[in-house]
C-alpha cells in the first residue's frame, strides 16, 4: 500500500512545479528591479511572459536573457500614463494571445522626500496619476482579458513599509493608499466571478524607488530583488 502511494505524491509535486507552464503573464514595470527578476523566473517556469515598461532598451536586454535561457517572451513597450499606449497594447495582446492568465502590476514611480507645503500642484497631479490613477487604468485595460479564462489572477505589488513614517513621505503614502483602495474595491467587485485579486508586499529592496525615498540607506540590511521575486513567484504558484 505504501509503495502504491509514492507515484501519486510525485505526480502531484510535478503538477505543482509546472502550474505556470504555458500561462500568459503580463508584467508591468519589467525593465528593472522586482519586475525584471520576476519576469526571468516566470519564463524559467515555462510561462510566456509579456514584458512591459517605458524603457525599450532595458526590455530588449531582458528579452535576450529570457530567449537565451530557452524561455518565451513578448515585448510590449508601454507608457502607463498614455491612453493610446493602453489601447494599442491591450488590442495587440488580444489579437496574439486571446487572453491574459496572470497580471503582475509592479510599475510605480519614485516620489522624493519633501515637506507637504513645498510640493507643487503639477507634481502632485503627476504623482497621483503615476501611482494611483494608473492602477485603475491597468485594471480597466486588463480586466476584459483576464475574464476570458477561469482561474485568472491579477497581482498588485504593494508597499506599506513606509506607511508608519509620516515625515516627508506624505504624498508617497497618500498615492499608495489611494492605489490600495482601488485594488480593494476591484477585489470586492470581482470576488464571486473572478479574476482572483492578490496583493504582494516585498521586503525592502535596493531599488531605484527605495534609493530616492531613503538616500544613504545601508543597503546591506535590505533584501534583494532576486530573493523577493522568488518569494512572489512561489506566492503566485500557491494560488494558481
Amino acid at each position: 500500500m505504501n509503495v502504491g502511494k509514492k507515484p501519486n505524491h510525485l505526480e502531484n509535486r510535478t503538477v505543482k512545479l509546472c502550474v505556470l507552464k504555458n500561462k500568459i503573464i503580463l508584467v508591468t514595470g519589467a525593465s528593472r528591479g522586482l519586475g525584471y527578476q520576476a519576469s526571468l523566473k516566470l519564463a524559467d517556469k515555462g510561462a510566456h511572459v509579456i514584458i512591459s515598461a517605458r524603457t525599450v532598451g532595458a526590455l530588449e536586454e531582458l528579452s535576450d536573457k529570457i530567449l537565451d535561457s530557452g524561455g518565451r517572451v513578448t515585448l510590449a513597450p508601454l507608457d502607463l500614463c498614455k491612453d493610446k499606449d493602453f489601447q494599442m497594447v491591450s488590442k495587440t495582446i488580444y489579437e496574439k494571445f486571446g487572453r491574459i492568465d496572470i497580471l503582475i502590476h509592479s510599475a510605480s514611480i519614485a516620489i522624493p522626500m519633501a515637506p507637504i507645503q513645498t510640493i507643487a500642484k503639477t507634481d502632485l497631479l503627476k504623482f497621483f496619476e503615476a501611482n494611483a490613477i494608473v492602477t485603475q487604468r491597468v485594471i480597466q485595460m486588463i480586466d476584459p482579458l483576464l475574464k476570458i479564462k477561469k482561474k485568472s489572477i491579477a497581482l498588485f505589488i504593494q508597499d506599506t513599509t513606509n506607511s508608519n513614517n509620516k515625515k516627508f513621505l506624505g504624498i508617497y503614502n497618500a498615492t499608495r493608499a489611494a492605489s490600495r483602495e482601488i485594488i480593494s474595491a476591484y477585489s470586492a467587485e470581482r470576488k464571486r466571478l473572478g479574476p482572483k485579486i492578490l496583493t504582494f508586499e516585498p521586503n525592502p529592496m535596493p531599488t531605484k524607488i527605495r534609493q530616492v525615498l531613503f538616500p544613504g540607506e545601508d543597503k546591506t540590511k535590505l533584501s534583494t530583488c532576486e530573493n523577493e521575486a522568488n518569494r512572489m513567484v512561489n506566492f503566485i504558484t500557491s494560488h494558481a
